[in-house]
């Protein structure tokens, strides 16, 4: 058995081709969260980036915390949208600009990053978690985090359907260039959702 968390329940189905029955909720067992990345069976994952905030040029992607394999899901083609134009960037340090155009947007209709869906399959109880890698416009900064060090923030449930603004789960990066105190709520640098709807295939092992 494989299942497939998807994006879009409609897509899902008919790109598979074998659609079975939509299943319960996330089993108990599931992890997808800050502590790792881990199911039970064979999963497939789809994942949609929404924004970044920032004037780094980052990539995305999960690595096999079992095997030491890594795989990028995005990676931005340019720092952020306006870069090269000479257009003027409104700055606001500190605080969640998702969904604006302020402090340094990149967007896939902006050129920053290609591709608005990516997938991924998960093998079974191996233990995963993702990567933010980021480079400064200049390349002689670079930042390397992983999820499980509390510089990503996971909301929602890969089964949940939409909830409010988020489909499925929504995780929110801070990438590691200011030190988070208080109250500060700067989780935009790197924003994607994953999955939304649960779809049972039966498939070949």
């Amino acid at each position: 058995m494989r299942q497939l968390y998807s994006k879009h329940w409609l897509i899902g189905a008919i790109a598979s081709g074998l659609l079975g029955t939509l299943a319960t909720p996330v089993q108990a067992q599931d992890i997808f969260d800050n502590r790792a990345i881990q199911f039970p069976e064979d999963t497939i994952v789809e994942f949609e980036f929404l924004q970044s905030h920032g004037s780094y040029q980052a990539a995305l992607g999960v690595r096999n915390e079992t095997t030491g394999e890594e795989r990028i899901l995005f990676q931005e083609a340019k720092p952020y949208d306006a870069f090269g134009t000479n257009q003027s960037v409104e700055t606001s340090r500190g605080q969640n600009d998702l969904g604006t155009r302020s402090d340094f947007v990149g967007t896939v209709e902006g050129g920053t990053v290609p591709n608005r869906f990516s997938e991924f399959q998960f093998k079974a109880n191996n233990r995963y978690v993702f990567f933010l890698e980021s480079v400064s416009p200049t390349g002689q900064t670079r930042r390397s985090i992983l999820s499980t060090q509390n510089f990503a923030r996971f909301n929602g449930s890969l089964a949940g359907g939409r909830s409010g603004n988020i489909t499925g789960t929504r995780v929110s990066w801070e990438d590691g260039g200011q030190v988070e105190v208080g109250s500060d709520d700067d989780f935009d640098d790197f924003v994607i959702e994953a999955g939304g709807f649960l779809i049972d295939l039966n498939c070949p092992s």
